[in-house]
């Protein structure tokens, strides 16, 4: 079907006519309502319409999940606590109206290898996600009769690290990390870090120890722009202090973030970042 542009003569002059009346607003308003709401009929849609004998039948386990990090002092990951995103494509159930089905592809979207098989199996297969953001798979199923069909499936890994240090000095700069090829910018990224004042032993009355320590946290976009401002807190001994930072739709995604100690002493540090890729949260 051929597109029909909204500024045809017609409706050029139709407008020019109903401008000059008192009701000329409200006019304009519904048509311009009108010519939104059925302007997808003027497209090409359905000429974009699968026509081939190719039936795929696609169950997924899921489209989305969360991508869980956990690491410790050195930014060494404690592999028992970390989680990665499992999917499975089940594709057994796919057709052919002209042969049979010879083999399938999937391309998961996030940089990893494509995956392929012949008809010989049994057309399930199972991709670890293991990094996050937002990637377009394509599953394409083949047929003896070299017939083609490809669907792409959006799916949609968030990110969760937990970093915690232990009775140092000099804690561990936190980055963001496994960071995939995404199509789409995260919704919102939330960071809370908490710092503890690692509280003096016995000995801490001959050799000191108990004294507070300033903390300073500066956190980091990818561009190396400070978010907000560098904040200090003095944390006395066997206390704890928390900062949270709440950002949505950041452009960049791989964050740092840095707490230094301006004085002797030990902390632990606990810091989360969280990173959300759901727009449909708006």
């Amino acid at each position: 079907m051929e597109t029909v542009p909204f500024w045809t003569s017609s409706v050029h002059k139709e407008l020019k006519m109903i401008t000059k009346s008192r009701k000329s607003v409200t006019t304009i308003l519904i048509m311009l309502l009108i010519f939104s709401t059925f302007g997808g009929c003027f497209g090409n849609e359905e000429e974009d319409e699968y026509s081939g004998p190719i039936n795929i039948v696609l169950i997924m386990s899921a489209n989305s999940g969360t991508l869980e990090i956990t690491k410790g002092n050195g930014n060494e990951t404690i592999e028992p606590e970390t989680n990665s995103v499992e999917i499975e494509f089940d594709l057994s159930n796919t057709t052919s109206g002209m042969g049979d089905i010879t083999g399938f592809t999937i391309n998961p979207g996030d940089g990893s290898d494509l995956i392929y098989s012949n008809g010989s199996e049994n057309g399930v297969f199972t991709h670890e996600y293991l990094v996050h953001g937002v990637f377009e798979a394509i599953i394409t199923a083949m047929d003896s009769e070299d017939n083609e069909r490809s669907v792409t499936e959006e799916i949609r890994i968030d990110y969760n690290q937990e970093h915690n240090n232990q009775n140092t000095n000099d804690p561990d700069i936190v980055w963001v990390d496994n960071i995939g090829p995404s199509t789409d910018i995260p919704m919102w990224i939330n960071i809370s870090s908490e710092v503890t004042n690692v509280p003096a032993g016995p000995g801490s009355i001959i050799f000191g120890g108990d004294d507070p320590i300033t903390v300073t946290w500066t956190l980091y976009d990818g561009s190396d722009n400070v978010v907000g401002n560098a904040t200090s807190e003095t944390i006395e001994d066997g206390e704890s202090v928390t900062q949270n930072w709440e950002v949505e739709m950041p452009i960049t995604i791989n964050w740092r973030l840095e707490i230094t100690l301006e004085n002797d002493g030990n902390v632990n540090t606990a810091t989360i970042f969280d990173i959300n890729y759901d727009h449909g949260e708006m």
